[in-house]
C-alpha cells in the first residue's frame, strides 16, 4: 500500500495537471463561441448553417459543464486530503460505561486493520487486587479500524475473565500486548492473569503469562496458552543473584517483531519484562525472543546479566542495524536505555552494553510511566536527507500528564552505536494533550501517519482510551516527514566495522 503522504503528491500532481488541462480547454471553449457567435449573426448564414452552430453551442455548454464539475470534484479532493491530515477519535469512552478502561495497546495487520486493545476492569485495579470492591475480574476488550484509526467497531471481548472460574488463572486477564505478523493473517497477543498480583507473586503462586493466537488476522481467538512455566525456567539458577525468579511481568503495548531477522517462517518477536525475587532490591528487567510466532521463547542475552535495573514496564525496538533497544521506565522517574548489539543474528548471539538515563529523561522531567517507543524510516526536511527516526512517548512532566513525545534523529551507525551515543540529542517535541493523561502506544501504519492509542481525561480508576493520527513531521516540530523506507545498508555497514 502506497504512504498517504505519496498519495497526496500524486494527486496534487494530477491536480495540477488537470488544472491547466482545464484552462485550456476553457480557452478554446471561449474562443469557439466567438466563432460561432461571429456567423450567427452573420446575415450571410443560411438557416441550415445556423442550425449546426446552435448544435455547437449546445455541445459546448455541455462540454463547460462538464469542466465545472470536474473541478468542483477536484477541490472535493482537496478537502478530502485536508481532513485526513490529523484526527482523533475516542475508542473506548470511559463516560459511556460504568466498568473502566486502561492499558491501551495496538497494531496493524498486513491488510491494513487496526487493532486496539485495553483492560475492562470490573475490579477497578490491577491485575490481582481485589481491594476497590472485592471483585477480581478482568476483561481484555477490542475494536477495530479499516479506515485507519477514523470509525471503530464495536467492542468484543478477547480474554474474557470470570469472577466464579474453578481455575483461579481464568479470573482476570489484563496488560495486553500484541503483534500482528507482517507476512500472514497471524496476530499474537499476550495477557497476564490470574489473582496473584506481580509485587507478591511466588514460583508456587505465580502471576500467569497467557498468549493467545489468531490465524485470521484477529477475527477469531484461541482460548489461550499458559507460558508460565517456560518463561520462569529460563531464569532458574541463573539470575545475577543466583536462585530463582518468584515474579514475572511481561509488559503491555506492543509486541516487537523484527524486520529484518526471520529464522524459518516467521520474523523474530522481542518482549521486555521486569523480574521479582524475594528479598532483593532490583533483579532487573530483562527480553526475551521469539522465532515461531511465540510458540517457545528464549532469553535475549544472558539470565546473569540484567540489561536494566529498573525492574518495571519496558518497552523494545529494532535499530537500523538490527540491534535492539531496550527503553525502561525507572520506578522513581525517568527512561532507561541500553542496547543488545548482535554478533550473530540468526544464533541470537551477542551482548547488551551499559544502560544510561538520558539527561532530558529524568525523574525530574518525566513521570514513571510505561510509554511508547518507535522508529521510522524518514527524510530530514531541511536538506532531503534520508535517516531513521526514533520515538518516545512519556508523559511530559513529573506528574501523570501532559503525555507527547521525545524524538530522535538517527542519521549513522553513530548516534546509537552504544546506549551513552543514544543517550544524547533527545528533542521535547509535540505534546498531544495538556490533560491528565498516562499510558501510550504507537504503530508506524501503511498509510504513513503514526497511529497513537493512549489514556486521557481519568475518571475513577479509569481513562478514556483515544486515538490520534498524527503525522511524522508535526512530531517532530516540523523537522522529518515520514517514509515507507529508508535503504539501512550503510548502518549495517558501520555496525560491522565498529564490532
Amino acid at each position: 500500500m502506497l504512504c498517504l503522504s505519496k498519495s497526496i503528491n500524486n494527486i496534487s500532481n494530477i491536480s495540477l495537471i488537470s488544472s491547466i488541462i482545464i484552462a485550456l480547454c476553457f480557452l478554446l471553449f471561449i474562443k469557439t463561441l466567438a466563432t460561432i457567435g461571429y456567423h450567427l449573426f452573420n446575415s450571410n448564414i443560411n438557416i441550415d448553417q445556423k442550425r449546426i452552430m446552435y448544435k455547437k453551442i449546445l455541445l459546448a455548454t455541455l462540454f463547460a459543464t462538464t469542466l465545472s464539475q470536474v473541478g468542483a470534484a477536484n477541490n472535493e479532493n482537496k478537502k478530502k486530503i485536508n481532513k485526513d491530515d490529523s484526527f482523533t477519535t475516542i475508542v473506548f469512552d470511559r463516560s459511556k460505561s460504568a466498568i473502566p478502561y486502561r492499558i491501551p495497546a495496538i497494531t496493524e495487520t498486513r491488510k491494513g486493520t487496526l487493532l486496539a486493545l485495553c483492560d475492562f476492569r470490573f475490579n477497578f485495579n490491577d491485575v490481582g487486587w481485589n481491594n476497590r470492591n472485592g471483585r477480581w475480574q478482568i476483561n481484555v476488550v477490542m475494536k477495530t479500524s479499516k479506515d485507519h484509526g477514523r470509525t471503530w467497531s464495536d467492542s468484543v471481548t478477547v480474554a474474557r475473565g470470570n469472577e466464579h472460574a474453578t481455575d483461579p488463572v481464568r479470573t482476570a486477564f489484563g496488560d495486553p500486548s500484541i503483534i500482528a505478523d507482517r507476512t500472514s493473517d497471524n496476530v499474537l497477543l499476550h495477557c497476564i492473569a490470574g489473582k496473584s498480583p506481580y509485587h507478591t507473586a511466588t514460583r508456587q503462586n505465580p502471576q500467569h503469562a497467557i498468549f493467545f493466537h489468531s490465524t485470521d488476522g484477529g477475527k477469531t481467538w484461541d482460548n489461550g496458552t499458559d507460558l508460565t512455566e517456560m518463561i520462569h525456567g529460563l531464569y532458574d539458577g541463573k539470575l545475577p543473584n543466583g536462585g530463582n525468579p518468584d515474579g514475572v511481568f511481561l509488559t503491555s503495548g506492543k509486541i516487537m517483531q523484527s524486520r529484518y531477522i526471520r529464522k524459518g517462517k516467521f520474523y523474530r518477536l522481542y518482549v521486555a519484562h521486569p523480574i521479582r525475587q524475594k528479598g532483593v532490591d532490583r533483579c532487573g528487567t530483562f527480553v526475551i525472543y521469539s522465532d515461531d510466532f511465540g510458540r517457545t521463547w528464549d532469553v535475549l542475552g544472558t539470565p546473569s546479566v540484567a540489561p536494566s535495573i529498573a525492574q518495571d514496564e519496558s518497552k523494545v525496538e529494532e535499530l537500523p542495524d538490527g540491534s535492539v533497544l531496550l527503553s525502561c521506565r525507572e520506578l522513581y522517574g525517568g527512561r532507561r536505555f541500553n542496547i543488545f548489539t548482535y554478533t550473530d543474528p540468526l544464533k541470537a548471539t551477542g551482548k547488551w552494553g551499559q544502560e544510561v538515563m538520558p539527561k532530558n529523561m529524568t525523574g525530574k522531567q518525566v513521570n514513571a510511566c510505561n510509554g511508547g517507543l518507535l522508529i521510522v524510516p524518514a527524510k530530514r526536511i531541511k536538506d532531503g536527507k534520508k535517516l531513521f527516526v526514533a520515538l518516545q512517548s512519556v508523559p511530559l512532566s513529573a506528574r501523570r500528564d501532559s503525555v507527547g513525545f521525545f524524538y530522535k534523529e538517527l542519521a549513522a551507525y553513530s548516534d546509537y552505536s552504544n546506549a551513552e551515543s543514544l543517550g544524547k540529542n533527545w528533542k521535547k517535541g509535540l505534546r498531544v494533550t495538556d490533560e491528565s493523561s498516562c499510558y501510550s502506544t504507537m504503530v508506524n501504519m501503511k498509510n504513513c501517519r503514526i497511529g497513537f492509542l493512549y489514556e486521557v481525561r481519568e475518571d475513577k480508576a479509569g481513562y478514556d482510551i483515544e486515538f490520534k493520527s498524527l503525522s511524522l513531521k508535526e512530531i517532530t516540530n516540523g523537522e522529518y516527514k515520514l517514509l515507507p523506507k529508508v535503504n539501512r545498508s550503510q548502518y549495517v555497514k558501520d555496525a560491522l566495522q565498529r564490532r
